[in-house]
C-alpha cells in the first residue's frame, strides 16, 4: 500500500512538471509570435518612412529654379529663351549671362542649331547667319560673344549669334540691317523703339503683325510665354530695364521676345 502511494506521488509530480513545461513552452511561443508581429510593424513603419522621405524629395533639382522665376520643365531642368553673353564652362557645357549679370548654364547636343554672324563663324556683314560647328562654338565661347539661346530641358535647341555683338560701328540707326538683336528695350516714339547694349543703341520699328511675347515684364508671368499687345510693349519700354531679343527684317521687328531672366 505504501508502495502504491509513493507511485501515485511520483506520477503526480511528473504530471505537474510536464504541465509546467508545457505552460512555459506556450508562453515562449506567444513571446516569439509577439516579437515577430512587433518586428513586422517596425519594418512597415520604416518602409513608410522611406516612402515618405522619397516622396518629399521628388522633383527637386538645381535646374528647376532660375532667376526671376524662369520656366522649369517636368524634368527639373530649365526651359526658355535667354539673350546675353555666352561663355565656355566645359566640353558641351556653357553659360549665358544677361545684361543684369544673371547667369544661366546650359548644355549642347549633336542637333543643337549653332548659327554665327562673325564671331562663332561666318561674316558679320552677311544678312543670313552661318551654320557653325561645336568646335567653332567652343573656341568663340572661350572669348565670349553675344547670342540668343533657346533652351529646352537644360539643352540648347539653338544658339544664334547676335548681329549687334558682331559690331559694325554703326551705333544708332534706323534698323537698316536684318538679323537677331538683343539688349534693353527703350521707347522712342509710337511704333519706334531702341535696343541698348554695351553703350550702343539700335532703333527698330514695329508693325501690326509684329509678334510680341512677354514673360512677366511686358505682360504675362515668368512661368508662361504670353502674347502681348503694342500697348503692353510701349508701357514696358517706357519703364525700361526690360531685356528682349528682337528678330528684325528691313528695320521692322518680326518678333520681340522678352528674355526669361
Amino acid at each position: 500500500m505504501l508502495r502504491t502511494h509513493r507511485r501515485k506521488s511520483v506520477l503526480a509530480a511528473a504530471a505537474l512538471v510536464a504541465a509546467t513545461m508545457l505552460l512555459t513552452a506556450c508562453q515562449g511561443e506567444d513571446t516569439e509570435d509577439g516579437g515577430k508581429s512587433t518586428g513586422a510593424t517596425a519594418s512597415d513603419s520604416a518602409a513608410k518612412g522611406k516612402s515618405d522621405d522619397g516622396g518629399s524629395g521628388t522633383g527637386t533639382g538645381t535646374g528647376g529654379k532660375s532667376p526671376s522665376g524662369s520656366k522649369g520643365s517636368k524634368s527639373g531642368m530649365v526651359s526658355g529663351k535667354w539673350a546675353g553673353t555666352v561663355a565656355y564652362l566645359a566640353p558641351g557645357k556653357y553659360t549665358i549671362t544677361d545684361t543684369n549679370g544673371a547667369e544661366q548654364a546650359f548644355f549642347t547636343a549633336e542637333d543643337t542649331d549653332i548659327e554665327g554672324a562673325g564671331k562663332i563663324c561666318g561674316d558679320a556683314d552677311g544678312q543670313a547667319a552661318t551654320p557653325c560647328t561645336e568646335e567653332e562654338l567652343e573656341a568663340a565661347a572661350k572669348q565670349g560673344f553675344g547670342a540668343t539661346v533657346d533652351v529646352k530641358d537644360g539643352v540648347a535647341v539653338s544658339i544664334i549669334e547676335d548681329h549687334t555683338d558682331s559690331g559694325n560701328g554703326n551705333g544708332m540707326g534706323e534698323g537698316e540691317r536684318s538679323g537677331l538683336f538683343s539688349g534693353t528695350l527703350g521707347y522712342m516714339a509710337p511704333g519706334k523703339y531702341s535696343l541698348s547694349r554695351d553703350g550702343n543703341e539700335r532703333a527698330f520699328f514695329t508693325a501690326t503683325d509684329t509678334v510680341i511675347n512677354g514673360a512677366g515684364w511686358i505682360c504675362g508671368d515668368a512661368q508662361t510665354v504670353t502674347p502681348c499687345t503694342e500697348e503692353d510693349l510701349e508701357a514696358a519700354a517706357r519703364k525700361g530695364s526690360v531685356a528682349v531679343a528682337v528678330q528684325v527684317e528691313d528695320g521692322v521687328a518680326v518678333t520681340i521676345d522678352e528674355e526669361h531672366n
